[in-house]
């Protein structure tokens, strides 16, 4: 550690000036470049949620919305600003990173209680607090050397386990069952493409032993 020898209270008072002055520079600077790549991230949200609505409009049925809203304030996921339902028959969620989770009418015709419902919102949710949209993007604005087309399935492999586990725990807290999921990702599976990337996904995730029976809620399966 570098001793500084300081004579006066004068010399005191200009060495902690420069010092403040650095810091808040410091400061400044790292706070721009966080204004700016979150600012990136939301425009490429909004385009994203644009494109989505564009390509298969908005669902017409109420009820999910209204089921959505009530979930996630029971859930408290308060980084969700919105819930959008689009006409699409294939089975998926999205976590914008302006606050949107937008859900597919082929995902909602596929489940069968509140517990996997929640645990979908609760895995959506994860990918905003634990910033895995900042952290993509960084990856995308500055990929370390030998960056593979592995390395990039092993990012993406993790921040789904993180989701995965963060859903699991906020589960628990609530009195929900995160087991109830695995029937749900199996009969979504089911419906996937052998060697899409989807599936290999579904794959990874599926605890398919020690499961507790499906539960069948009278909301879910009354389509």
């Amino acid at each position: 550690m570098r001793v500084i020898n300081i004579k006066n209270n004068r010399h005191l008072q200009i060495y902690l000036t420069l010092a403040i002055l650095l810091l808040l520079g410091c400061s400044s600077l790292h706070a721009k470049q966080t204004y700016e790549n979150n600012s990136i991230l939301i425009a490429n949200a909004q385009k994203q949620q644009k494109k989505l609505i564009d390509d298969h409009g908005l669902s017409q049925q109420p009820k999910w919305l209204n089921k959505c809203n009530e979930m996630i304030e029971t859930l408290q996921l308060d980084q969700f600003v919105e819930c959008l339902v689009i006409k699409a028959t294939f089975a998926n969620a999205y976590s914008l990173a302006h606050g949107t989770v937008v859900l597919t009418d082929g995902l909602l015709k596929n489940i069968n209680n509140d517990h996997q419902f929640a645990h979908i919102l609760a895995h959506e949710h994860a990918h905003l607090t634990l910033k895995h949209h900042q952290q993509a993007q960084q990856l995308v604005k500055n990929p370390p050397k030998f960056f593979t087309k592995s390395r990039i399935k092993k990012f993406y492999r993790q921040i789904e386990q993180q989701a995965d586990q963060s859903a699991d725990q906020l589960l628990t807290q609530q009195q929900f069952d995160p087991l109830q999921i695995h029937h749900y990702l199996m009969r979504i599976e089911q419906n996937s493409q052998e060697h899409s990337n989807d599936h290999q996904k579904l794959k990874e995730r599926i605890k398919r032993n020690g499961l507790p029976v499906e539960k069948r809620e009278k909301f879910w399966t009354n389509r």
